[in-house]
């Protein structure tokens, strides 16, 4: 049985003409400031995609993979890049993430640490074949160096 947010979704998909919508983003002229310009089957429209995106929150599993928008044809960007591509989805509560205490559901992935003593290595071996292809280059090096 659909939920009532599935029935919502169909409902408003079913009833607003994509051919008839309009959804724009723009910037004003210093570039701060972010608008939408769009007709209501636009904002309905765009209401859905938002709706289905937190369908697919609670039916995957979290992620911090974002979730990207489908392009539509009655979606447009006047700043000639798409503003919005997608929902970062976040699963903590809202005062847990303004607090910014909030943990990722799935703990974030191990950085792969690499030693100072590894980085030391191959430095001394970089530094080692440097030496070799000087000596190889300029053979006339050999005579400065046994000088004593």
């Amino acid at each position: 049985m659909p939920s009532d947010l599935e029935t919502s979704i169909r409902q408003l998909e079913e009833t607003n003409n994509p051919e008839q919508a309009y959804f724009s983003y723009s910037v004003d002229e210093s570039g701060e400031y972010g608008l939408i310009k769009a007709n209501k089957e636009g904002l309905r429209l765009y209401a859905v995609d938002l709706l289905k995106k937190s369908l697919e929150m609670e039916v995957e599993p979290p992620e911090e993979q974002p979730l990207f928008f489908s392009p539509h044809d009655w979606m447009f960007s006047e700043t000639g890049y798409n503003l919005i591509a997608g929902v970062l989805p976040q699963y903590a509560s809202r005062q847990q993430i303004l607090n910014g205490s909030g943990k990722a559901v799935v703990p974030p992935r191990a950085r792969r640490g690499r030693s100072p003593a590894l980085y030391f290595v191959i430095m001394c071996i970089t530094g080692a074949l440097l030496m070799l292809a000087t000596l190889k280059a300029f053979p006339n090096l050999r005579q400065w160096v046994n000088i004593r």
